[in-house]
């Protein structure tokens, strides 16, 4: 969905620099999904990491460009849903035993 919403953040009103802000952004979804489907752990690790640009954007639009206000709440409401199912997937698929201390 994140990637939906940067692509029509593109359309809104595409310029050279919205092309490449928002190919850099959706590019982490864009590599990340196949290995979520696959199911590699660390790959909901690092997705978590990369909410923080589009989040960024989020709250620049919504504050300073009122014209794409819903579409900026859209995105910032989208990002939190993301990062919860994100953190809960990782909670849940913790191991419950404790890391080993192999150092001495």
């Amino acid at each position: 969905m994140l990637a939906w919403l940067i692509a029509i953040w593109i359309l809104i009103a595409p310029t050279t620099m919205r092309i490449v802000v928002g190919t850099i952004l959706a590019l982490p979804f864009a590599l990340g999904a196949p290995l979520i489907y696959i199911g590699h752990r660390r790959s909901y690790a690092w997705l978590t990491l990369a909410l923080a640009a589009p989040l960024a954007l989020g709250l620049t639009e919504a504050v300073a460009n009122g014209a794409v206000r819903g579409w900026a709440v859209t995105l910032l409401l989208d990002v939190l849903a993301t990062f919860l199912l994100l953190v809960g997937y990782l909670r849940a698929t913790r191991s419950s035993s404790p890391p080993s201390r192999t150092a001495p």
